[in-house]
């Protein structure tokens, strides 16, 4: 495609940003980027102040920030309000490990714009607490969603480290045919034996189906059946049916969220089938309303 209307500059910026993409999808994303800062041009000769502008406004994260980290412009960070305090992260089992991991993955001239905001996602996800667990980890790069071939990379290289042990997986497998339509009857066998999908799992029936890593995962988060880490002793259910919606179940989701990390797993369900006044709630096998369930919760 002639970039007749571009400057020398800016024929040289657009080919940084190329360098960055990933191989398999430059053919595809070429033509669409040309398109988009042609069109941000607006018929006026496409300069580096163009695409620039382009990249700071009209991109998503965090294609931006690697962009950014490739052209070397800084990034626009808004000065944190006076009263607002960043939380100090707390490292529990290997998930600084993690992290390094993915960095890993990652080429050396993205990391500075990738890190700080993989980070940044992290710090999201632990919330007040500030504990970290490799399950908030992995939680946090599906949130980042990074572009392929970078994702199922990572998700490869992490379940590698896991420990898991496969063979049991591997009896399961031989009974299907390796049909794409076949991922959520695999997942449902996969967690009535393991209690959960692990990372490692999902990242071996994505290859066994010869499907993105991405898109097993975008399966596994889309089934509240589904889990992706070990249920704790205790399990909270916070029923978000309409009546309870309406009673700010959302709420006391969040109030119950500060406490979680480590205690207790917590749900946020379809109608659980005890309606009343307020939000009701299911600890365990048992339902009750907010107030009792908060007691409750207070003793585990």
């Amino acid at each position: 495609m002639a970039l007749s209307n571009w400057d020398k500059k800016a024929q040289a910026t657009f080919a940084k940003i190329m360098e960055v993409v990933p191989e398999p999808m430059q053919d595809a994303m070429k033509p669409q980027l040309i398109s988009m800062v042609e069109n941000k041009a607006a018929g006026s000769p496409v300069t580096t102040d163009v695409i620039e502008r382009l990249v700071r406004e009209d991109l998503p994260e965090p294609q931006k920030s690697v962009i950014m980290g490739a052209l070397g412009l800084s990034a626009e960070t808004p000065q944190p309000q006076a009263d607002e305090e960043t939380p100090q992260l707390t490292w529990e089992e290997d998930s600084e490990g993690m992290v390094e991991k993915i960095m890993d993955v990652i080429p050396e001239m993205l990391r500075g714009a990738v890190k700080p905001k993989l980070l940044d996602f992290i710090s999201k996800q632990a919330g007040p607490s500030g504990t970290v667990t490799e399950a908030l980890v992995s939680e946090a790069i599906q949130k980042m969603n990074p572009p392929e071939p970078y994702m199922s990379q990572i998700m490869k290289v992490l379940a590698a480290g896991s420990g898991l042990d496969l063979s049991k997986l591997d009896d399961i497998l031989a009974q299907y045919q390796g049909k794409q339509e076949e991922l959520v009857n695999i997942f449902h066998d996969v967690q009535l034996e393991y209690g959960h999908l692990p990372k490692a799992a999902i990242g071996k029936v994505s290859e066994y189906l010869t499907i993105p890593t991405t898109t097993a995962y975008r399966v596994a988060t889309s089934y509240q059946a589904f889990s992706l880490e070990p249920k704790k002793k205790h399990v909270v259910k916070v029923c978000n049916g309409t009546a309870c919606h309406l009673n700010e179940s959302d709420t006391l989701h969040k109030e119950l969220e500060k406490t979680s990390p480590g205690r207790f797993t917590l749900e946020k369900v379809r109608c659980i089938g005890c309606c009343g006044e307020e939000s009701m709630v299911m600890v365990d096998e048992e339902c009750g309303n907010s107030t009792w369930a908060q007691d409750k919760i207070s003793k585990f």
